[in-house]
């Protein structure tokens, strides 16, 4: 807080008693007091409300200039009344008790918010847990009943599997914390997992996938890693060009181990690359008709954040796309 700050709101108390000197000069001068006690009386008069300004002015800087450090250093703005004093001036005890009053009111919300959320979240779970058993089901009575028609129904019942799948992995995104468990994991059998798992959309889309130099143990939770490198899979395969292939490979950089997934598809035009990872941006190639969501990608991201892993995307428009996912090497 500067002075000038200070004086500007007290202009009118200050012309107030300025108003007060000069009528009760008059007075004074009317009543036939000596002039030089009149100069005196008002020059101590003065001196006592200036010394009061400024002792007002500099206890309220102090305390101001300690409430904006402690402010600016706080990561979670919404804490400061938990560690701000009170002041000792009424305006600001005035304001310091609206302000705990308003922290419970927002903390109290926050906490039912938090709750119902919680609760929509463990719903969801078990809503997809329950829907998953018919889909299981459905898949078991077409492996026993193998015909055009049931094969046709397994490749829709598949691309539900998959959306649900998507739907539980964004519900668990925001607690990722609570459900992985970061260990040594075998970089090229999660690769071979997921390839395997997307074997039979690979085959039918005749797409060659190319794997090598993936012999690294990396530190992160396999489940999860499995469903991004999925996730990306499903993207190659749904935006595939001409003599489609998908390329695992990875490097070796200090203490850092890079998975890359390669594929020589339709690839994603300049002004849409910096927004892939954006909730719902599906993008020229999702306007196309190719059913995209714009939500595969924006939950990799959410995961990958989640778990310290980096993940990069780079491509050029009808040459393919690279997906680049950064781990730290397990020793």
């Amino acid at each position: 807080m500067k002075f000038s700050q200070y004086i500007k709101d007290k202009v009118i108390s200050i012309f107030i008693i300025l108003i007060t000197c000069t009528i009760s000069s008059l007075f004074m001068y009317i009543v036939k007091i000596n002039i030089n006690s009149i100069v005196f009386v008002q020059l101590l008069f003065l001196m006592s409300i200036i010394l009061g300004f400024i002792l007002d002015f500099f206890k309220k800087k102090q305390y101001y200039d300690e409430f904006f450090t402690d402010f600016n250093s706080l990561d979670e703005k919404s804490h400061i009344t938990e560690i701000i004093k009170k002041p000792k001036f009424i305006e600001g005890k005035i304001l310091y008790d609206i302000l705990k009053i308003e922290n419970k009111y927002t903390n109290d919300i926050m906490s039912e918010y938090k709750n119902n959320f919680i609760d929509y979240q463990q719903y969801i779970e078990t809503w997809i847990h329950e829907v998953k058993t018919p889909i299981a089901t459905s898949k078991l009575l077409i492996e026993n009943n193998k015909n055009i028609i049931t094969l046709s129904i397994e490749e829709e019942i598949d691309k539900i599997d998959g959306y649900v799948e998507q739907v539980l992995y964004l519900a668990k995104s925001d607690s990722v914390e609570k459900d992985y468990h970061i260990k040594k994991v075998y970089l090229k059998s999660m690769v071979m997992n997921e390839v395997k798992k997307h074997s039979k959309e690979i085959i039918n889309e005749n797409i060659k996938p190319i794997i090598r130099n993936l012999d690294f143990y990396v530190l992160s939770d396999a489940k999860w890693i499995e469903f991004i490198i999925g996730q990306i899979i499903n993207n190659s395969i749904k935006y595939k060009g001409n003599k489609a292939e998908i390329e695992f490979y990875s490097e070796k950089e200090g203490n850092k181990v890079s998975l890359y997934i390669k594929d020589n598809g339709l690839g994603i035009q300049s002004q849409d690359i910096s927004r892939v990872f954006e909730k719902g941006f599906t993008g020229s190639n999702g306007r196309k008709g190719k059913n995209s969501t714009g939500i595969g990608l924006y939950i990799c991201k959410k995961l990958c954040e989640k778990l310290d892993v980096d993940i990069n995307l780079y491509s050029e428009f009808e040459r393919g796309t690279t997906i680049k996912l950064t781990f730290t090497e397990a020793v």
